[in-house]
């Protein structure tokens, strides 16, 4: 399983725009696409979603920008990865049993959900305020993610 650029870059932009944040109400796009290395198009493509769940909102303005809706502690690596890739399950057949005419039989279908289960439990305890708070204990500069 490997997760896309979106989720990947998606996590990258909502840290950045936390860090920065910090200092301005709002984050110009082309500050995170320059400060990320994320073309601005490709930037905008993965805040379509972002905002249109809630995760960010949009501050108009000469002073505008991307904003965090929800405090850095309440958004997780879950919600993140769910968000571009879909519900975290490693096998089709354990969201949808139908898919596979051996679920009722298959001796690993058990080892599938328990994995499933466990990356989900641990990606939904990692927050952005932990990452943010892991990076300034190991003394990383902030803009570096």
């Amino acid at each position: 399983m490997k997760l896309s650029t979106k989720s990947r870059y998606g996590l990258r932009i909502l840290l950045q725009i936390a860090i920065d944040e910090s200092n301005k109400p709002a984050v110009k796009g082309k500050i995170i696409s320059e400060k990320q290395e994320i073309s601005e198009a490709y930037l905008e493509q993965i805040m379509i979603p972002l905002k249109n769940s809630g995760i960010v909102r949009t501050i108009r303005g000469c002073n505008g920008g991307y904003a965090l809706n929800r405090d850095p502690e309440e958004i997780t690596v879950l919600d993140i990865i769910e968000l571009f890739e879909g519900k975290l399950e490693l096998v089709k057949c354990i969201d949808d049993p139908e898919n596979c005419n051996r679920c009722d039989i298959c001796l690993t279908r058990g080892v599938w959900e328990r994995l499933s289960e466990t990356l989900r439990r641990e990606a939904d305890k990692i927050t952005l305020k932990n990452i943010m708070e892991t990076m300034r204990n190991k003394n990383k500069p902030e803009y570096v993610i």
